[in-house]
């Protein structure tokens, strides 16, 4: 698989990972070996995706305020304009990358939602998309989850 040009972004509604994956070439016992490693290009995180509701309903004493909020259109709300960051961001990192290739990574729960937001550009290079949470994986395991 070619993965020349190619940027795999890893992310959930409180955090998002970008990587370029570069090309390694040796010559071992007279045979060309290529292997790929993963280049952190970017790492974002999303505070307001990250809070609980209760951090986010205090009032202006910094009690908290029961009721006055109905929390469930909190909740969406908060995870609309994170998932609306989070694509902005991916637009903006394929814009600045410019690569062949997308592979991303996010959770199954937004991860059709998030790719609805997703500038035409965007959709354009998307190659995979899965619908997993790769966020605190280890760097060299991610790119196993792609090929």
């Amino acid at each position: 698989m070619k993965l020349d040009n190619t940027v795999i972004i890893v992310a959930d509604v409180g955090e998002l990972k970008a990587y370029e994956v570069k090309k390694h070439e040796d010559i071992f016992n007279n045979e060309l070996k290529i292997n790929y490693s993963l280049e952190l290009i970017d790492d974002e995180n999303f505070i307001e995706g990250r809070k609980k509701l209760q951090e986010l309903k205090s009032d202006a004493n910094g009690r908290i305020n029961h009721g006055s909020i109905e929390e469930h259109n909190v909740e969406e709300e908060i995870e609309k304009r994170t998932l609306k960051e989070v694509a902005q961001d991916i637009n903006t990192i394929v814009q600045q990358t410019n690569p062949k290739s997308l592979f991303l990574a996010f959770p199954k729960e937004s991860n059709k939602e998030l790719v609805e937001k997703l500038s035409q550009e965007t959709k354009a290079v998307l190659k995979k998309n899965l619908e997993l949470d790769l966020v605190k994986a280890d760097k060299e395991k991610i790119l196993t989850h792609f090929l």
